[in-house]
């Protein structure tokens, strides 16, 4: 389950043991507007029954081909490792709901008996708390140019996640 539609976006699975780089980055940047960097990455999520066996996989998915990064940004020493950071810390965020939605999923009661409009109902209502979530980071932390809000959001995702 989900390794087609990874393949699909040409996406890479979260991985403690494998932190964004530069050249994960493979999209052409937009000429206007101020951020130096983007990151797109999603929510991948499929479930199946097999009779009262309950199967539910989610995947924290880094999409390259629709993340960018302006050449300002890599011709700067101090942007490049800030905003890397910063790009770093969405994903990470993005893990923890996937976590979330893992267990959300784990503590349904008989979840063969519900519909699959129940199912995706729940995984839709998750996958909204995440991007909610991440507009709140960018808002808080200007988009990573607030170093302490910075420091302070990375440090909380890296706890959640079970880091530091």
């Amino acid at each position: 389950m989900l390794r087609d539609d990874l393949a699909a976006d040409y996406a890479f699975a979260w991985s403690a043991a494998r932190p964004l780089a530069w050249g994960d980055f493979q999209g052409s940047p937009p000429v206007e507007g101020s951020e130096g960097a983007k990151s797109s990455y999603t929510l991948y999520s499929a479930w199946k029954c097999r009779g009262e066996v309950f199967e539910f996989r989610v995947i924290a998915g880094f999409r390259p081909r629709q993340s960018w990064v302006k050449a300002i940004v890599l011709n700067d020493s101090t942007q490049r490792r800030t905003i890397l950071l910063h790009e770093q810390t969405h994903f990470d965020l993005a893990e923890v709901h996937a976590r979330r939605m893992r267990q959300a999923f784990g503590d349904l009661a008989r979840p063969c008996a519900k519909t699959d409009a129940e199912l995706s109902g729940l995984a839709q209502r998750l996958a909204q708390e995440e991007k909610v979530e991440q507009r709140r980071y960018d808002a808080e932390t200007d988009h990573g140019l607030l170093v302490d809000q910075q420091a302070a959001w990375t440090r909380n995702v890296a706890r959640r996640l079970g880091g530091s």
